[in-house]
């Protein structure tokens, strides 16, 4: 005896957009932007050259500084890097479809106070917490998930140390623009769907 399956419209929509879903979701790809190591982004910094707000792909610079300080130390490829003063907070604030951020961070050898880098989530929880002590060399520093934003705090007495962050690199999951063409014919078989249910 055989069994036969007649499968309706119904299920044969269904089932061609559960492969046009997997289809969908399989081109979407992470997206690296190349390692940033602040080359050209500002100037002398004791000459108020220094950029203070500014991007790198989807992430936002901002309550430190990035230049020349003419500090060796603080550079752990070429001669710019994006630094904290000592008793302030730099933020980098991340777009919603970051997965992946990385960098090198240093303290000034001559500080006296430890420095903190916490990443967090939209919901305000800690994701990763690194401590860089002034006698360390550069600390490289990666977190992953859904990340919102890194806070580096120096906890330097005198506002003029500074601590450097280096080689910056974030990756990101991009929404494609196919999501919207095939938002649309989702709908409209959905829509399609309640009509032919509701006669």
């Amino acid at each position: 005896m055989k069994l036969v399956i007649s499968p309706d419209l119904y299920t044969i929509k269904r089932f061609i957009t559960l492969i046009a879903l997997g289809v969908f979701v399989s081109t979407a790809s992470a997206v690296t932007v190349p390692a940033e190591d602040f080359e050209g982004i500002g100037g002398l910094i004791k000459d108020g050259a220094g950029e203070t707000n500014f991007n790198v792909g989807t992430a936002n610079f901002s309550g430190g500084v990035s230049g020349i300080a003419r500090i060796g130390e603080l550079y752990n490829s070429g001669s710019h890097a994006w630094m904290v003063k000592g008793g302030d907070t730099g933020i980098i604030q991340l777009g919603p479809d970051t997965i992946e951020v990385s960098f090198y961070a240093k303290a000034f050898s001559g500080a006296d106070g430890d420095s903190i880098i916490t990443a967090f989530d939209s919901a305000n929880n800690e994701l990763k917490t690194m401590t860089i002590s002034p006698s360390d060399l550069f600390k490289k520093f990666t977190v992953t998930g859904l990340i919102d934003r890194i806070e580096y705090a120096n906890n330097d007495s005198d506002n003029t140390r500074m601590n450097s962050l280096d080689d910056f690199s974030v990756t990101a999951i991009p929404v494609p623009g196919a999501f919207w063409l095939f938002s649309t014919a989702l709908l409209g078989i959905v829509r399609f769907q309640n009509k032919r249910i509701l006669g």
